[in-house]
């Protein structure tokens, strides 16, 4: 397959080669000015040609993104309301999972919002999977936080995405419990949902049997298991999947073994249990359920303490294995992302972090109303902290794609995993938070308020850093 840098090339004649000038942040790194914290009329950007953008109606939310042949698909945000149900922000008309055409990368546009019951308020809770044969999107209720402020019914819905413009809905069930966050498997036959309770460590991994799509079967709710047998509860935010299945990477905030968060109160809810030294990743074993043995244990091989109990993305920097995770949540410093080694995946560490100007504490502004009123926890507009993160590619990774609250998108080179650098941005003004695509040199990604966006490497920076072929008559693009 031709290297995705050589499709960028194609892509930028495609589009007609439209440059984006640098409009660089004023202040610090990552910084908001009073007054900007807001969707701007031009983006802060550096880097980067804006390719493409979809503003989906005036909704808010925007929070998770996932992909199938030429089309995105955005949930809306959703909000928890005090009785456990969950609400809808913004117009009506646009809630639920908005269903985007970006056949053409410079004019993606909306088609159709996809509205049923776990569709509907999917807010984080959305994954799809496109492979030979098989196209499924599922989308569920927003579990928010198990047993505290989530709501009383978790519906997963199922799609063939075969025709990506125009999904079909073949399943509509319940979850046993809400879900926090769900993922395919990579071959789209089985679907894993997470129940998390961050402030007592309870929670684990539901999963779903989805190889016939019209007839998803439960297939249990499983803690994780020690090497001596035992198991034990725990609250996973976010889980990534081997290519085979085997491998489960788990961003997890607490669990009732006594492993995580040593010397750190976890309730009641504080910014200590919530920062960046909280939690950490969990590498388990989920060989038991791939082979379909009898009563199946996802077994813990190695745990990333402080590794980022929000999400745990793979990636592989120079021939070998790391992982990409980071918190979320809490007032400046807020969060970020670190990387972590797990060529030994018994003994997995952190080896490097990357941190804007206002993840330091000296940079801090004094703490406004909402962080002192949650005591840290809750913060207003214009604060940095990591969400969902990325990269460029789980097999050949050479950029970190970071959606930050506030801070936009920053893209760094990981290339050195023990000193990531910053090489571009791009700052609408509002949150962003999904997860975000590399596509043959296109990012794409959403944002809060300011809706889809795609995005590309400036050429001369892609040259830079070795993801260009050289123009010269005759050269091969690197292929993957």
């Amino acid at each position: 397959m031709i290297r995705r840098v050589l499709a960028l090339a194609c892509a930028g004649a495609l589009l007609g080669g439209a440059t984006t000038p640098d409009r660089l942040e004023p202040g610090r790194q990552g910084e908001t000015l009073p007054g900007e914290a807001h969707v701007l009329a031009v983006p802060y950007s550096k880097g980067v040609d804006v390719v493409g953008h979809a503003a989906i109606g005036t909704r808010t939310g925007n929070l998770i993104t996932a992909w199938a042949g030429h089309c995105a698909y955005v949930a809306g945000g959703g909000t928890l309301n005090a009785n456990g149900t969950v609400g809808t922000e913004g117009d009506p008309a646009t809630a639920g999972v908005a269903v985007i055409d970006q056949r053409n990368p410079a004019a993606p546009h909306v088609v159709r919002y996809l509205q049923d019951k776990g569709a509907l308020h999917a807010a984080e809770t959305m994954s799809a999977v496109d492979v030979p044969g098989r196209a499924v999107l599922a989308a569920s209720t927003y579990g928010g936080v198990a047993g505290i402020n989530g709501p009383k019914e978790g519906w997963l819905d199922l799609y063939d995405v075969s025709d990506c413009t125009h999904p079909k809905l073949t399943a509509e069930v319940k979850w046993p419990e809400p879900t926090h966050t769900i993922t395919l498997a990579p071959n789209g036959r089985r679907l894993y949902g997470t129940v998390i309770q961050p402030f007592t460590g309870d929670g684990g991994i539901e999963v779903m049997d989805i190889a016939d799509l019209a007839h998803p079967r439960f297939i249990g709710k499983f803690p994780v298991t020690r090497a001596d047998g035992t198991s034990y509860a725990f609250a996973p935010h976010e889980i990534s999947i081997s290519p085979d299945e085997r491998r489960i990477y788990a961003g997890v905030i607490a669990s009732k073994g006594g492993d995580l968060n040593q010397g750190i109160r976890i309730f009641p809810p504080n910014r200590e249990g919530l920062g960046p030294e909280a939690g950490g990743i969990y590498i388990l074993d989920n060989s038991d359920l791939v082979d379909g043995r009898p009563d199946p244990q996802m077994r813990l091989i190695g745990t990333v303490q402080h590794g980022g109990w929000h999400s745990a993305i793979q990636a592989r920097i120079g021939g070998k294995p790391y992982l990409v995770g980071a918190g979320e949540l809490i007032s400046c410093p807020g969060s970020w992302p670190r990387i972590s080694t797990i060529a030994d995946p018994a003994h997995p560490h952190v080896v490097g972090q990357f941190r804007l100007a206002m993840n330091h504490a000296e940079n801090c502004p004094a703490p406004d109303a909402a962080a002192r009123a949650s005591g840290g926890i809750a913060f207003g507009p214009g604060n940095a902290a990591s969400h969902f993160n990325d990269v460029d590619s789980h097999t050949d990774t050479r950029l970190g794609l970071f959606p930050f609250m506030w801070a936009g998108l920053r893209i760094v080179d990981l290339r050195n995993p023990a000193n990531p650098v910053e090489v571009a941005y791009f700052k609408p003004g509002d949150s962003c938070m999904s997860h975000v695509r590399d596509q043959a040199g296109l990012i794409e990604f959403a944002c809060q308020d300011s809706g889809y966006w795609i995005i590309r490497l400036k050429p001369r920076l892609a040259r830079q850093l070795g993801m260009v072929a050289p123009p010269q008559a005759g050269t091969k693009a690197r292929s993957r």
